[in-house]
């Protein structure tokens, strides 16, 4: 009986914690816009404690940070990326760090995951490794290109040598070995610049390999460095590939997929809603 009055008590206290809580609106329903729950920014305390880190653990807090949006946190990896070569490698905390910033929906989150990779494959920005990385993929063999033609496009997207670098992976992706092609789509994605559009389109429409297709057409909707803007560019030949009967079932499929993705419109895979909602477009007029 005492066992039961204090639950009952308990639970009473309770029940009325609750409505005083949701009278005041302390409980935070999942649906709705962002709410803070802190400054998020690095706080002088944090640095203080950051500074004190091994260069490891400092690449992993402050990407950490990066990921939750911490104002100051991914200038802090750009500005100590460098002075981090030779100081980080891989781990499984490191590669699931990066791993996770790199499919965010933020540019410069994926951004920060790069300077990192940059730094654990010991890669400075200089026009030097760029050279240095086109002349070893030039005689490596097919299976060691990906790592080499990937760190040119992250390099390339980082500002350096960008033109070379396209140039480079423009050939990469018309060699006959299907492996080099698969590099060259990944280093497109990392470059991130307008002029890898049309190519990557071209490997969509045209690449008799399925996975590589399907590779393109993932860098073009929503994997890779490029910006929503630039990815709404790829529309008007999507559009046109959506009316294209040489296409094969799965690559269209694909083609309506990526419309989706890029304009955000819910339209099934019917080609004449899609010409007749671009045609709507005020850029359209």
């Amino acid at each position: 009986m005492v066992f039961t009055g204090l639950i009952w008590t308990i639970s009473a206290k309770g029940q009325g914690l609750a409505r005083a809580a949701s009278a005041l609106g302390v409980f935070l329903q999942l649906s709705g816009p962002p709410v803070a729950a802190s400054a998020g920014v690095l706080s002088d305390h944090e640095m203080e404690e950051i500074n004190a880190m091994a260069p490891q653990d400092q690449a992993i807090r402050l990407l950490e940070r990066a990921i939750n949006h911490y104002a100051g946190a991914r200038e802090e990896i750009a500005r100590r990326s460098e002075g981090w070569i030779g100081q980080i490698h891989s781990t499984p905390q490191l590669e699931d760090m990066t791993n996770t910033a790199y499919f965010s929906s933020d540019l410069r989150v994926r951004a920060a995951a790069l300077e990192i990779w940059l730094a654990r494959d010991q890669l400075r920005k200089s026009p030097e490794t760029v050279d240095e990385l086109i002349r070893a993929a030039a005689v490596a063999p097919g299976d060691k290109k990906w790592f080499l033609l990937s760190s040119l496009g992250i390099l390339g997207g980082r500002g350096i040598e960008p033109e070379k670098v396209f140039d480079t992976l423009f050939l990469a992706l018309h060699d006959p070995d299907a492996a080099i092609r698969g590099s060259a789509i990944n280093g497109m994605g990392l470059l991130g610049a307008e002029n890898t559009i049309a190519p990557l389109l071209e490997v969509f429409h045209s690449d008799p390999s399925a996975d590589l297709r399907e590779r393109a057409a993932c860098n073009l909707a929503d994997s890779g460095m490029l910006s929503r803007e630039l990815r709404q560019k790829a529309v008007p030949e999507l559009v046109r590939f959506s009316q294209d009967p040489s296409l094969d079932a799965m690559t269209r499929k694909w083609v309506f997929q990526a419309l989706r993705e890029i304009t955000q419109q819910k339209i099934g895979d019917d080609p004449s809603r899609w010409v007749s909602w671009y045609g709507s477009q005020p850029s359209r007029q």
